[in-house]
């Protein structure tokens, strides 16, 4: 589906609640979304230097969200395969609960944060890559319809903000809030990451020897609307 005409000063800065107990519930229970702004992509089948020109909300923040599928490393099991072509995600500290506000303000979903590597575990490199994936329980998938088709809301960004890539002259490309389709071979052939350290920017310090993680069932509740900024 095509993204809709947003107006000019639109802002996407939604909360975790807003993402998971409006846009992610509506997504996984097939309920219409009021604005066709999140894409759907298969997340792994791409590299993280390659979702700017997917995404439906153009704008100066050098972050992006997408609906994916939770594909299963096997048919029957929970563990999920997050690997892709030149690297892999790999999950770093412990999932956290997504709260709801008001009355019934108890768990509604969890969210894990994973750091791309480039390479094979466990000689990966680690990149200043992030992800955020906000998911409901499981429970609550099966309602619905198969676990296995289970939908996962992403929030993709870059740890120090830019995207700045140098090219075979040394000199630096587009920045991700300029980058277009045009220039996708360029993205695709450049070496885009390099190994960083540790950041406030992923929450809990990487403690996880495995690069997959099992996933956990916890209850959710609240109906809550969501958020969107227009700013002049």
């Amino acid at each position: 589906m095509a993204p809709v005409g947003l107006p000019p000063g639109f802002r996407f800065h939604p909360t975790d609640e807003e993402l998971v107990n409006y846009y992610l519930k509506r997504k996984v229970h097939g309920q219409e979304i009021e604005l066709d702004i999140i894409p759907e992509v298969d997340l792994y089948k791409c590299e993280p230097w390659e979702l700017a020109e997917k995404s439906f909300l153009p704008s100066q923040d050098p972050e992006w969200y997408f609906f994916g599928p939770r594909d299963r490393k096997y048919p029957n099991g929970f563990r999920t395969n997050r690997a892709t072509r030149a690297g892999y995600w790999k999950s770093t500290g412990k999932d956290r609960k997504v709260t709801g506000q008001g009355p019934n303000h108890g768990a509604i979903g969890m969210k894990k944060t994973l750091v791309y590597y480039r390479g094979r575990a466990p000689q990966g490199i680690r990149t200043d890559w992030v992800m955020h994936e906000y998911r409901l329980d499981d429970k609550d998938c099966q309602d619905t319809f198969s676990v296995q088709d289970a939908y996962a809301l992403c929030r993709v960004f870059k740890k120090n903000g830019v995207c700045v890539e140098l090219q075979e002259t040394g000199h630096p490309s587009m920045s991700v809030s300029q980058y277009s389709p045009t220039v996708t071979n360029d993205y695709e052939t450049m070496s885009p990451d390099v190994p960083v350290a540790s950041s406030s920017c992923v929450e809990e310090d990487d403690k996880d020897d495995s690069w997959m993680q099992f996933i956990t069932d916890d209850p959710w509740c609240s109906p809550n609307s969501p958020q969107a900024t227009l700013t002049n």
